[in-house]
């Protein structure tokens, strides 16, 4: 909405689907809101930011500058407080601004100013009154300059004129509609995610593992540097129709079955598989988890297996046949027969809602403040911002990752209704043209304003060709890259160790964990779990990669080799990487703007460690697989 249809005002960002659901930018990070703000006629105008508290206790007031010769207005804030806000667009035509304009042009064509300067100099010494007095006596004697030196007097006035605008009168105001915004916690969406199977943790290879062997394995997963440890279910399995080995039916003796098939007499999903062992058991692991730097991250996995008492107690909850069965779980070609699908918009929808919600606040209770959340995309939207919406009311803080490899569109639209992270196409990206395409895309200011993408390398349903082909400098190569291009990234167990068998002509894991125990040995010469530690530290370190929004790709002779930057007021980081896991490869790249200086500057390499002294344009790399296959190179003042 525009109050003045004499200024018009579009384009405004940060915004989601023109304000109808919120933006989202994470504290301490700077934060730009842009506009294109135009009138009619030859008068100039002037803009500012607004912004508000929720609550409507806070007021923030952003002077606007214009882009040269452009309709294009901007302001900048260093960081805000997390919490939920709204902001709006207030212009007006200036009547200094214009004055200031015609001045310049006046001068330029020799035309007399006498009178258009007295006129001035009256409003300004009016509208600088109330700024310091330092300021003012500044503006004064720009004013006293212009009487002889009218250009030079105007450009040191310039710096002043915010003053001067924000107190003259606002003809012909206008002003948008509120723009929702929510800032979150930098720590909370920097995350560096390591997914297990708490039943794979044992230290002996005799039995299954506990819950309370995921405590003995927080030292190893904190060395590598990760700070989320995201358990795969963690409730009772089901027995009827269990899946065994590579999800063979019928499970033989002694076969676990899939964690995702949810409920047993034992109870569904507020409870502990007693194999694992007890609630009191979980809560130790989320309490010694935390004293280490990390948050304990749990499945979200709104679906049930036949022996769900759900399914004894709610029958009218679930998908019916003709004959009166319920329905089993259907993604063609596939047909999933431990696992029924919950009917969302069953007849008394509302009681299953809540009964849902209850689920997610369980948890809470217990600890829990991040959720992955299994196939949101299966399950109605509404659904997803009723619940996203109250937890975050009644818990702020909580966050909730959308595992949704499907659409984009409606990937986005997930993140556009409330899910603070998602998963990513990232995995089948492997080249420099398709990653630079891919990655540009959700860096656009567009995508940016609500799309926070984890950049998970491989899962257990997924181990993409790339890694079942490319040996033990793939798995390096793909970290590095996952770890350096994005705010957030993650493994799942078995990684590190470059785990790659899989199920011939599939992107799938042959003899797959979420069937069968696993036993690893953590101390695997091919093990790479010391340079995801590096990497995981140089990312705590640098404040650009804690920043989301701030890629810019850089130019590169050999498309082998992909060059870009992190950018930040502190540090610019840059980051050149073979995308080729057999051979060695060589380029010419460019570096970052802000290290361009007419002369030689000296690097240093984060993860090599090596200093070179390169020009302040195109500079030669040489990066080989395993040994050295990037550079993560930050600017020696």
């Amino acid at each position: 909405m525009i109050k003045n249809e004499d200024i018009q005002i579009e384009n405004v960002m940060p915004s989601v689907d023109n304000g109808h659901l919120p933006a989202r930018k994470e504290s301490e990070s700077p934060f730009n809101f842009t506009a294109t703000i135009f009138c009619s006629g030859h008068e100039e105008v002037n803009a500012i930011v607004v912004i508000r508290t929720r609550r409507g206790d806070k007021e923030i007031r952003l002077p606007m500058s214009q882009n040269l010769n452009t309709d294009q207005f901007e302001a900048g804030i260093n960081g805000m407080d997390s919490g939920s806000y709204k902001f709006r667009i207030e212009a007006w035509i200036s009547d200094m601004k214009s004055w200031a304009k015609n001045m310049t042009k006046w001068l330029s064509a020799g035309e007399r100013i006498d009178s258009d300067l007295l006129d001035g100099e009256k409003k300004i010494r009016r509208y600088s009154r109330g700024i310091t007095e330092t300021d003012r006596k500044k503006v004064l004697e720009a004013i006293k300059i212009m009487k002889d030196e009218p250009l030079r007097g105007l450009s040191i006035l310039e710096p002043y004129m915010k003053y001067v605008y924000d107190k003259e009168p606002k003809k012909g105001k206008s002003f948008t509609g509120w723009f929702p915004l929510i800032v979150q916690d930098r720590n909370d969406i920097t995350c560096s995610w390591y997914e297990v199977f708490p039943r794979s943790c044992s230290p002996d290879p005799g039995r299954a593992g506990k819950i309370r062997d995921v405590i003995g394995i927080l030292d190893y997963v904190r060395s590598m540097g990760f700070n989320v440890l995201y358990l795969t279910p963690v409730h009772p399995i089901g027995i009827a129709y269990r899946r065994g080995k590579n999800g063979k039916i019928p499970a033989e003796k002694g076969d676990p079955g899939s964690p995702w098939a949810i409920g047993s007499s034992y109870g569904g999903h507020k409870s502990i598989n007693p194999d694992l062992g007890t609630i009191e058991d979980f809560k130790e692991l989320v309490k010694a988890a935390e004293k280490k730097g990390i948050r304990i991250a749990m499945d979200l996995a709104y679906q049930c297996s036949p022996d769900h008492p759900y399914v004894r107690d709610h029958p009218e909850w679930f998908y019916h046949r003709p004959d009166g069965t319920i329905r089993y779980a259907e993604n063609p070609p596939k047909k999933y027969y431990d696992i029924y699908p919950l009917n969302f918009y069953c007849k008394n929808r509302m009681e299953l809602w809540n009964e849902l919600k209850s689920i997610v606040d369980f948890w809470i209770d217990k600890g829990i403040r991040i959720f992955r959340v299994d196939n949101p995309h299966t399950k109605p939207l509404s659904f997803w911002s009723w619940l996203i919406q109250k937890e975050t009311v009644e818990h702020p803080g909580v966050l909730f990752l959308a595992e949704a490899f499907t659409k984009p569109e409606l990937m986005y639209r997930l993140s556009k209704i409330g899910f603070q992270l998602s998963y990513s196409y990232f995995t089948w990206k492997n080249y420099d043209w398709e990653i630079r395409e891919y990655f540009t895309e959700l860096n656009s200011p567009d995508k940016a304003s609500y799309f926070r993408p984890v950049l998970f390398t491989n899962t257990p349903d997924i181990l993409p060709y790339a890694l079942q082909n490319g040996g033990r400098g793939a798995f390096i190569m793909r970290a590095i890259l996952a770890a350096t291009i994005s705010t957030s990234w993650g493994i799942y167990s078995g990684y590190e160790l470059c785990e790659n068998q899989s199920l011939p002509g599939k992107e799938e894991y042959l003899n797959s964990e979420k069937y069968e125990v696993k036993h690893r040995d953590y101390d695997s010469e091919d093990s790479i779990s010391e340079i995801i530690g590096k990497v995981n530290e140089i990312r705590t370190k640098i404040e650009s990669f804690s920043i989301y929004g701030n890629l810019q790709f850089l130019n590169s002779t050999n498309p082998a080799v992909l060059a870009y930057a992190r950018k930040s007021d502190d540090m610019d980081v840059m980051i050149a990487i073979n995308l080729d896991p057999f051979s060695t490869q060589e380029s010419m790249v460019d570096i970052p703007n802000s290290w361009k200086c007419k002369g030689r500057i000296k690097v240093h390499d984060l993860y090599g460690g090596g200093e070179y002294e390169w020009n302040d344009s195109m500079n030669y790399v040489k990066l080989i697989p395993e040994y050295m296959p990037a550079h993560i190179l930050v600017k020696v003042n």
